[in-house]
């Protein structure tokens, strides 16, 4: 599992050669308009949205280290891994930026998946598979009705450090959804100190093994980063598919039947109860 860190870049002041702007500068127009406090957030030490490409060239190593971590970067140079100071190469009015990791990690990554929060430039892709009527109740919720109910899940429901988009690396989009309820939030009768799971996929990429590729990083990441002791799931029993993807990642039967009163859709339907505990 490889997790990455959210960067912030903050542009901190500007200073001006005059003299040699004058004698030296091409008399093109100059289009830089980043201004002194003007921020952007680097998602898997990729270039903002509207960040200037010269300041980017700067500064792009150093995001990339940052993002990921290392603690050695150009051999030391670096002396605090969490945090540079970079000048843009813009030789007559050169900006400086703070770089900073931000306090949460937002994006893991697997072989084939990007796990990363939803964002609301996903809200048609997330209409486009949600609205499938073959997809939404088999996880207990309706299909979605329009991109505006799309994008204000995403701003309400989907808005939380405990649910992330499943995107495929192939085609940058994200194809489903998964995630953790915590205790009080669950549909089972879990532990303080346990965690329910649940998720769901595309119709056109189901029986690929995506939706074990993406709970095998959850277990991970609830077990070894969360620290809880024990992963529960359920499934409704008249969808099958989704139990064998939890029995592929080391769940077993509780021989327990419930009914979810918290689900839109499906709270009169039984599900069969699923755990895992941590070895």
């Amino acid at each position: 599992m490889n997790i990455m860190n959210k960067v912030r870049i903050t542009a901190i002041r500007q200073t001006v050669y005059e003299d040699l702007m004058a004698k030296y500068e091409n008399p093109i127009e100059h289009t830089c308009d980043v201004t002194a406090g003007q921020q952007w957030v680097s998602i898997n030490g990729q270039c903002p949205d509207g960040m200037c490409p010269s300041a980017w060239e700067s500064m792009r190593p150093f995001v990339e280290s940052l993002a990921r971590g290392d603690g050695n970067f150009y051999d030391g140079w670096m002396k605090n891994p969490m945090s540079a100071m970079i000048s843009c190469n813009d030789g007559f009015r050169p900006f400086s930026f703070y770089i900073e990791v931000m306090n949460e990690t937002i994006l893991m990554e697997t072989e084939r998946l990007i796990l990363r929060p939803w964002q609301d430039s996903d809200a048609e892709a997330l209409f486009k598979y949600a609205s499938d009527p073959d997809v939404g109740p088999r996880a207990g919720w309706p299909p979605h009705k329009s991109v505006e109910e799309s994008l204000e899940i995403i701003r309400t429901i989907f808005h939380n450090d405990r649910t992330w988009a499943i995107e495929l690396k192939e085609t940058g989009e994200p194809i489903g959804c998964i995630g953790y309820f915590i205790y009080g939030e669950s549909n089972i009768n879990i532990g303080e100190n346990d965690a329910e799971a649940g998720y769901w996929i595309a119709k056109p990429y189901w029986n690929q093994g995506i939706c074990t590729e993406a709970l095998r990083w959850l277990i991970d990441y609830c077990f070894n980063e969360k620290k809880f002791d024990v992963l529960w799931s359920d499934f409704f029993v008249d969808n099958p598919a989704s139990g064998r993807v939890m029995e592929k990642c080391g769940f077993r039967d509780t021989g327990e039947i419930n009914y979810c009163s918290k689900l839109q859709v499906g709270n009169d339907r039984p599900v069969k109860v699923m755990n895992l505990r941590k070895c």
